[in-house]
């Protein structure tokens, strides 16, 4: 069984002109006269013409399935459009597997219908989400997920815009909406391979959290948390007091036994703000059951690092080029990290080789690590897909 794919990128200002020049870039790379399905990424430029992209995009490929989003930055192939207008689209057609797609609530109404009830055994099943950042609670829809739909594959990120507007659009074969959810499933024939790399690197030793209160890391080791926190700035001679809140973030592993705090075996966040009272740290999510953290230290050079290290664990876990991937990266990293456009896109291409590939810089990135779905942020996440020999 073999998928064809199919990617196409453009950087017209011009929305009818740049959808015309994808489709058949696309198409082209694939080798189809019509697809199956398509999955599309957009700059804000791009917003107000959502819907004429959408509907040009289901005449000329002819896909029955389809979905996509506004993002901050754009990856197709080796480029990366971060500055000024972007659009990327994929295509794609393949026996044996099944490809859905839908608008969802915010509470995942809908879902039941994306997840095939007559998979075989031993054929995969993955389902790639795209939530409003801004307004769909990612809390909320994976606790959802988790609870009605154990075990299911999920991966996919925040849909956004470029931080300007606060507003963000997601697309399907339904129509453009936003606080909604656009979801793709495929389903079948087919093995993949998903890698996880990180922003930051661990700096210092693990601390317990000794005392907390709901969001409040109120004690580390027994200390006061803001004392700890401003002594590990002070051995990475961060003087200034904004670079140290926006270079050092807190990293929370998986699993208390054995904890790791590094690729997708940990959850990193950063600090909303002091409690001033107690002296504690405050963080994005409830801390209940947490028994220790690290600080971890956000820099271009450990980032570029553990970006190569995990495309080329990918590459040999995967043995042998995919069909297809999807890249979904933090828009806090890309440019805003490195200081430069496509140093993920380009290591992707020079570890993994040339295949079709498209992504998207999101409010945050979802993936499924330790079979649970998760909520990831200043990380990024690739998913390589390929249909399975026969």
């Amino acid at each position: 069984m073999s998928i064809k794919a199919g990617a196409g990128l453009s950087r017209l200002p011009d929305s009818r002109k740049a959808v015309r020049e994808v489709i058949p870039e696309a198409m082209a790379e694939a080798g189809l006269d019509r697809a199956e399905w398509a999955a599309c990424f957009f700059s804000m430029a791009h917003q107000p013409q959502a819907e004429m992209l959408r509907e040009v995009i289901l005449r000329e490929t002819g896909c029955r399935a389809f979905f996509g989003c506004s993002a901050a930055g754009l990856i197709g192939g080796a480029e990366e459009v971060e500055a000024g207008p972007g659009l990327v689209l994929m295509v794609g057609s393949g026996s044996g597997i099944q490809v859905r797609s839908a608008m969802l609530t915010q509470e995942a109404e809908g879902l039941a219908g994306l997840v095939p009830a007559d998979i075989r055994q031993g054929d995969e099943s993955l389902l790639f989400l795209l939530p409003d950042a801004y307004r769909v609670d990612a809390a909320v829809l994976l606790a959802k997920v988790r609870s009605e739909w154990p075990g299911l594959s999920l991966y996919g990120a925040g849909a956004t815009d470029n931080g300007t507007t606060g507003w963000s659009l997601q697309m399907s074969m339904e129509g453009v909406s936003s606080n909604a959810v656009a979801a793709l499933s495929i389903s079948g024939e087919l093995d993949y391979a998903v890698g996880i790399t990180q922003s930051c690197a661990p700096v210092g030793d693990p601390h317990f959290i000794t005392a907390a209160r709901d969001n409040v890391i109120l004690e580390l080791d027994g200390r006061p948390a803001i004392h700890v926190y401003m002594e590990q700035g002070e051995a990475l001679r961060l003087d200034d007091f904004q670079q140290l809140v926006g270079e050092v973030l807190l990293g929370f592993p998986l699993e208390s036994v054995n904890p790791s705090f590094n690729g997708e075996s940990c959850l990193v966040r950063h600090l909303v703000g002091f409690d001033q009272q107690s002296g504690g740290l405050v963080v994005p999510q409830q801390l209940e059951g947490q028994g220790a953290m690290v600080f971890m230290h956000r820099n271009p050079e450990a980032a570029e690092q553990d970006m190569r290290r995990m495309a080329a664990r990918l590459k040999k876990r995967f043995a042998g080029p995919p069909d297809f991937g999807f890249y979904f990266d933090c828009a806090a990293r890309g440019q805003r990290l490195y200081g430069r456009e496509g140093v993920d896109a380009r290591v992707i291409r020079e570890e993994i080789g040339e295949f079709p590939l498209i992504g998207m810089l999101g409010g945050f990135e979802l993936a499924t690590s330790s079979g649970r779905p998760l909520m990831y942020t200043y990380t990024g996440v690739l998913v390589l897909i390929r249909g399975r020999a026969a």
